[in-house]
């Protein structure tokens, strides 16, 4: 297995947004359990996630790619399927850069010298 190439600043910072992200799709499935389909707005919320985490594995030939959805409506298999998969994949990127990818102090989530949003 050849050694993957280092992550800069942005793309670590990519990353801990989609993982927080990614957990809330999770706590979605496991909690809340949403009725019925998914609308436009949650679909044009999950072709941002696609773009981005698209970027982020770009240099990744292991990593899936994940296609925009065109549906107008998603099922709440389809939903879950693909938090599923980007959660397992996500998952794959950090074995690929656990080194790099260390616990983060969360009163800076971003590394922006913010306080975390989510506290």
């Amino acid at each position: 297995m050849s050694i993957p190439p280092p992550l800069g600043r942005r793309a670590i910072i990519s990353y801990r947004r989609l993982h927080l992200e990614i957990d809330a799709l999770r706590s979605i499935i496991n909690f809340r359990k949403p009725p019925g389909a998914m609308g436009e707005d949650a679909i044009k919320g999950l072709n941002s996630i696609h773009q981005r985490i698209n970027k982020l594995f770009c240099r990744h030939a292991g990593l899936p790619h994940f296609p925009g959805l065109t549906q107008t409506t998603l099922s709440q298999a389809d939903f879950i399927l693909l938090v599923v998969r980007l959660s397992d994949s996500l998952r794959q990127f950090e074995e690929f850069h656990a080194d790099q990818l260390a616990d983060w102090d969360d009163n800076d989530d971003f590394d922006d010298g913010l306080p975390s949003p989510h506290i």
